[in-house]
């Protein structure tokens, strides 16, 4: 008696951790670098990306562009399956988005497709796909970057998805690509903290209503984790010291070994996935483990010299020349589980 009752214990003791750990979904974050279509738009600066310019961009290399692109996100993911949410940029429109999801692996699933429409000087924009299996759409809003006082440019909208799960969690989720380092990191320094003083005072104004609200912020920030603009300005740390502040796994990766972005000889962790302390130790719905936080760095998303062995991301072009690869960044993820 004394060993079946045993047995039970522990039968029932596997059975709930399985049950706490049951159905764990994937949130990704890329990069594509310059997915645009071969249209040409006339009320966007996309002459770049044409079949007759310069960089011959035809259907042949677009498609070539969409299967890799959804090979990348086809990785990331732990075990079989695709990822449930997944933040996109430097994409050129939510029709590029609607055929990712159409001509590729990624049909396997039903996404929905959301995507900003910025005045970004590039004619780059933000896409999200969700999971309809998993979440349903509550809303979607944009969030001006673009700070009119700091010079004359235009930069991307920050999309803001508010997303019902199944399991009943509601998730704040931000997609953002901001302003670049072209002139300089000091110089462009408060075009980003602009940027992320939008995300702050939306997440504010969630944790005033709700103080464990569950948020997630990903993206290219075009800054490291211990700048000022994600460090003091957006409040995301490896060690959060108030309850409103937020959780960056990224910040604790060797970038010398584990960046997401190479340039000048130096790996940089530029793409990052920032969740809220909601997620953190959660009794119920959705938790995260900060150990379930990726690079996905396999072979073919690196193109090694030969000579040196230096390593940096596979991309699609360097200035003119086409690489046939992936993208200038590597893709990110996470894994949430419940």
């Amino acid at each position: 008696m004394y060993k079946l009752i045993t047995s039970s214990l522990l039968l029932l003791s596997l059975t709930s951790g399985f049950a706490q750990s049951k159905n764990p979904i994937t949130v990704a974050f890329y990069n594509c670098e310059n997915f645009f279509d071969t249209k040409d738009d006339p009320n966007k600066k996309d002459d770049e990306f044409l079949p007759e310019s310069a960089m011959k961009w035809d259907d042949t290399r677009f498609m070539n562009k969409l299967t890799k692109i959804a090979q990348v996100l086809d990785s990331t993911v732990a075990g079989p399956g695709l990822p449930n949410l997944v933040g996109l940029v430097e994409i050129e429109n939510k029709e590029v988005l609607e055929e990712l999801v159409t001509k590729s692996q990624l049909k396997e699933k039903s996404y929905g497709v959301l995507c900003t429409d910025s005045p970004d000087e590039r004619s780059i924009d933000v896409g999200l796909l969700y999971d309809k299996s998993v979440f349903t759409l509550v809303d979607f809003k944009e969030l001006n970057a673009t700070n009119p006082s700091l010079g004359d440019y235009k930069t991307r909208n920050i999309l803001f998805a508010t997303l019902k799960a199944t399991n009943g969690d509601v998730l704040y989720v931000f997609v953002n690509h901001w302003p670049s380092r072209r002139e300089g990191e000091k110089e462009s320094e408060p075009r980003r903290i602009f940027a992320a003083e939008q995300v702050r005072n939306k997440i504010n104004e969630l944790q005033k209503k709700d103080p464990k609200a569950k948020v997630i912020v990903m993206g290219d920030f075009n800054d490291h984790p211990d700048n000022n603009s994600i460090l003091n300005t957006l409040k995301a740390s490896d060690k959060p010291k108030d309850k409103g502040d937020l959780y960056n796994a990224y910040q604790t990766l060797d970038a010398a070994k584990q960046g997401t972005h190479y340039y000048d000889k130096e790996w940089r962790v530029l793409d990052q996935i920032i969740v809220s302390q909601g997620f953190i130790g959660s009794k119920k719905g959705y938790k995260f483990d900060p150990k379930n936080a990726h690079i996905l760095r396999k072979d073919f998303v690196l193109y090694k010299n030969p000579k040196t062995g230096e390593e940096r991301p596979n991309r699609t072009y360097s200035g003119e020349k086409y690489y046939n690869g992936y993208s200038d960044h590597l893709s990110i993820y996470i894994t949430l589980e419940q």
